[in-house]
C-alpha cells in the first residue's frame, strides 16, 4: 500500500506545477532553527491548576513580520511596572511568517488568545484583563474560522497552527483534527473516504507507542494526495491542519516514534511507557550502587 502512494506521489509532483510539498519545505524551519527552540520538559510552563497567572506571545520561527520579540518585551516591562510577578512564555507556535494573526497573546489558564497585539498595548493588556479582569474585544478571537479548542489557534487560510501553552501535544492536535472531520466526509471519492481513515489509523499507531516514520511519511503523502485528488474542498480543509503540524512539529512526532516519548504528557500509552522505562532505569541505578557496596 505504502509503495502504491509513493508512485502516486511521484506522479502528482510530476503532472502538479509547484508541489505542495515544495511549498512547505521553503517555509518550514531548519533543522538548526528547530535545535534552537528549548523543549518542554519537567513541569509545564503554566499550571493550569494555579492561581497564579501567566501569558505566552507566539514565537514564529523564520522571518516574521509581526513583531512577537517587541511584544514580549513590552508585557515584561509593563509586568514589572504594574507589579504582580506574571511569567510571560512562548506559544508553541507553527508559522511560515506569513499569517495575519500575530503577533497573538495566549492565556493558559482562562483558554483564549488575543490577536494582532501591537507592543504598544502591552500596558492596556496588563491593566485591563489582568488587572481588572476584563477581555479586551477588538483583539478577542471568535472567528470560527480559527476556533477550534480553548488552547489551539489554526488559520485556515495562512496554515498557522499554534498550541496556548507546552502542555498540548502536538500529535494529539493532528488527530483532533482528523476525528473531528471523519465523520463529517460524504464519502463520495476515495482520496477523502479512506484517506482520512488511514491517516487516522496512523496517528493512533504513533500515540498508542507502535508508530513508525513509514507511519509518518504514509501521512505525509496522504495530505498531498488529499489536496489534488479529491472532487471538493473538504478533504483539502480537513487534511491542512494535519500538514501544518507534521511540518513545523516533526520532531514531536520524531519523538513520539523513536523515542516512545510525549513531551507534553498528553499521550496516556506513552506517559506509560516512559513510566515503565523510568522506573527500570532506577532500579537499575539502584542495583549498580548495590553492587559497588
Amino acid at each position: 500500500m505504502l509503495e502504491r502512494l509513493r508512485d502516486l506521489r511521484q506522479d502528482i509532483q510530476e503532472k502538479v506545477l509547484g508541489s505542495v510539498r515544495a511549498a512547505v519545505k521553503a517555509a518550514a524551519p531548519s533543522a538548526e532553527e528547530r535545535a534552537a527552540v528549548p523543549q518542554a520538559g519537567g513541569r509545564p510552563f503554566c499550571d493550569p491548576e494555579s492561581k497564579k497567572a501567566c501569558l505566552t506571545v507566539c514565537a514564529p520561527r523564520g522571518d516574521c513580520a509581526c513583531d512577537a520579540p517587541a511584544l514580549k518585551e513590552a508585557l515584561e516591562k509593563a509586568l514589572a511596572e504594574y507589579g504582580p510577578a506574571i511569567p510571560v512564555g512562548e506559544a508553541k507556535t507553527g508559522c511560515s511568517g506569513q499569517c495575519t494573526l500575530g503577533p497573538f497573546v495566549g492565556f493558559p489558564q482562562k483558554g483564549f488568545f488575543y490577536l494582532r497585539v501591537p507592543p504598544e498595548a502591552a500596558q492596556e493588556v496588563v491593566r485591563e484583563t489582568l488587572g481588572r479582569g476584563r477581555i479586551l474585544f477588538p483583539y478577542l478571537s471568535v472567528n470560527p474560522d480559527r476556533s477550534y479548542r480553548t488552547d489551539i489557534l489554526y488559520d485556515r487560510f495562512s496554515g498557522l497552527l499554534a498550541a496556548i501553552d507546552d502542555t498540548v501535544c502536538m500529535v494529539e492536535v493532528a488527530r483532533y483534527f482528523l476525528a473531528f472531520e471523519e465523520g463529517l466526509s460524504c464519502g463520495k471519492c476515495v482520496p477523502c473516504r479512506l484517506g482520512i481513515k488511514r491517516m487516522e489509523e496512523c496517528l493512533d499507531r504513533i500515540v498508542a507507542g507502535q508508530g513508525t516514520m513509514d507511519d509518518l511519511e504514509q501521512i505525509g503523502i496522504l495530505c498531498e494526495t488529499m489536496i489534488y485528488a479529491p472532487h471538493c474542498h473538504f478533504a483539502m480543509a480537513s487534511t491542512k491542519p494535519v500538514l501544518s503540524a507534521i511540518t513545523y512539529f516533526k520532531d514531536e512526532f520524531v519523538e513520539h516514534i523513536e523515542k516512545k516519548e510525549c513531551r507534553a504528557g498528553v499521550c496516556a500509552a506513552l506517559v506509560e511507557i516512559q513510566k515503565k522505562k523510568a522506573f527500570r532505569e532506577r532500579m537499575a541505578e539502584a542495583a549498580k550502587k548495590k553492587k559497588k557496596k
